[in-house]
């Protein structure tokens, strides 16, 4: 910026400078390109000038001084910007960046993603709003804020473009000036400076969305709208299994309008031999959200979890489960299926149930590498029973009267009812795994009515006697592996 007058070489004018003037007729056909001034003398030398701009005479100091606040506004801008980046490359973080502007613009700041899972804060966060100070430490917006935001979104119209703008949430009593943090033409989430008035200052506004456009540059440079939403799919999912509440779970699945089946099973996959988070992640993880077709999927606690969706009650597709077998095969891997259900909100309990069932599998002693929940919740329950409950004291009589007997005699009575209660009553089965030619499993069949009194044939004999080797098989394996 410089101001011409008679002493200046206008053939010495440069293309990237902006000129004043204040009496235009000492300008010349030879004039900068960048020009304000108040009078020109002549249409010929008007016609000659290039990006310039009249203004009355009077306003002539008033558009200097204006000019001057804009470009120091701008260099301060950029000064801010060039000092931003410089702090994520140092490592000082998000919440460090906001504090700094917060402490510029005397106000509290909050950048949340879409489920309304606060990132990071200003500190100290200034609002005095019992909801935000408690939400702030439990790292969430309140309800009602994400329901204002996600009410907005949605109606058409009401939500400007990419520029900070200023709302109000009645509900709250409160506005915020807002920033949106977008990479490819999907929001990843927001930035908000909250207040109790609507003064905000012309910089906020600038230094706002230096902040969003910074993040965007640094933190989300190598994402694109995949790997966004499987971002948020994977912050969700983390944390409910961290343990945020159900209630809080549906209001952030709810605000940031995450999509899962209409019916699901989590299946979860751990390696036998654990290499590391890096390795499960970059090989184990695409082959399973490539066989299943799902973005819900997470590394957590060395096992790989994946939302799966089902049909009602229904197990997982054959030719799934054929893929699954070969790569746990290959790669040696345990996997755990849970029970179905439609309420994702309740994922965390079916996380459990999965993660049981690898867990009971192996200390049953289980043939496969693929174990459904449903297989093992009667043995889940066993599991939870205090140490003081004598469970064998629950089984019913003929064992124990069975096993008294075979010390006694030498026969194997009692084996031989276990295997063909084990085997759901079917004779063939029970010959084929104790080597018994027919006959003599029918002889032992009838020695063993004779010897403990109950009737093989007797309905609700057969589910006592299943529950209770059950329980008998469970004692033994937990004797094995205590």
């Amino acid at each position: 910026m410089k101001e011409l007058d008679l002493k200046t070489d206008l053939s010495k004018c440069k293309n990237d400078i902006l000129y004043f003037v204040r009496d235009a007729s000492i300008l010349t056909n030879t004039v900068p390109q960048n020009l304000i001034y108040t009078e020109c003398a002549s249409d010929e030398v008007c016609g000659s000038f290039v990006n310039s701009a009249q203004i009355e005479a009077g306003s002539y100091q008033a558009a200097v001084t204006l000019v001057c606040d804009i470009l120091n506004r701008a260099y301060r801008m950029q000064a801010l910007y060039t000092s931003t980046l410089q702090m994520i490359l140092d490592g000082k973080g998000i919440s460090g960046i906001l504090s700094d502007i917060a402490d510029r613009a005397e106000s509290s700041i909050v950048m949340i993603d879409m489920s309304g899972k606060i990132l990071a804060h200003s500190f100290p966060f200034r609002l005095q709003n019992p909801l935000w100070t408690q939400s702030v430490k439990q790292g969430y917006c309140p309800t009602e804020f994400m329901e204002h935001i996600r009410t907005l979104r949605r109606e058409n119209g009401k939500q400007p473009g990419s520029d900070p703008y200023v709302r109000i949430c009645e509900e709250m009593q409160l506005f915020y000036l807002c920033s949106k943090i977008t990479k490819n033409d999907m929001i990843f989430g927001y930035i908000f400076m909250i207040q109790p008035s609507n003064e905000f200052g012309a910089d906020c506004y600038e230094m706002l969305s230096i902040v969003s456009r910074t993040l965007t540059e640094t933190t989300l440079r190598h994402q694109n709208k995949i790997t966004l939403r499987s971002h948020l799919y994977s912050e969700m999912l983390t944390d409910m299994l961290n343990g945020i509440s159900e209630k809080q779970a549906a209001t952030r699945i709810h605000v940031s309008e995450l999509t899962f089946p209409p019916y699901m099973r989590v299946l979860t996959v751990k390696p036998l031999y654990y290499h590391g988070e890096v390795s499960l992640a970059a090989s184990i993880q695409p082959q399973l959200e490539s066989i299943f077709q799902v973005e819900q999927s997470i590394v957590y606690q060395k096992s790989i979890v994946l939302i799966i969706g089902v049909k009602k009650n229904r197990a997982l597709p054959p030719e799934q489960l054929e893929l699954l077998k070969t790569l746990c095969a290959q790669n040696y891997l345990l996997a755990g299926i849970s029970n179905s259900f439609s309420d994702p909100a309740k994922f965390p309990e079916y996380y459990r149930q999965a993660e049981k069932a690898m867990i009971l599998s192996q200390k049953m002693d289980a043939d496969g590498l693929i174990h459904s929940y449903e297989d093992y919740a009667f043995f889940d329950i066993l599991d939870h029973l205090p140490e003081e409950m004598k469970l064998m004291h629950y089984c019913h009589p003929s064992l124990s009267l069975l096993r008294e007997y075979d010390q006694q005699k030498d026969t194997k009575l009692y084996e031989t009812l276990r295997t063909y209660t084990l085997t759901g009553f079917n004779q063939n089965k029970t010959a084929e795994i104790l080597f018994l030619h027919r006959n003599t499993l029918n002889y032992r069949r009838q020695k063993i009515m004779q010897v403990s009194g109950i009737d093989l044939e007797d309905s609700q004999v057969k589910f006592l006697l299943s529950y209770s080797f059950a329980i008998d098989l469970f004692l033994e394996k937990n004797t094995l592996y205590s």
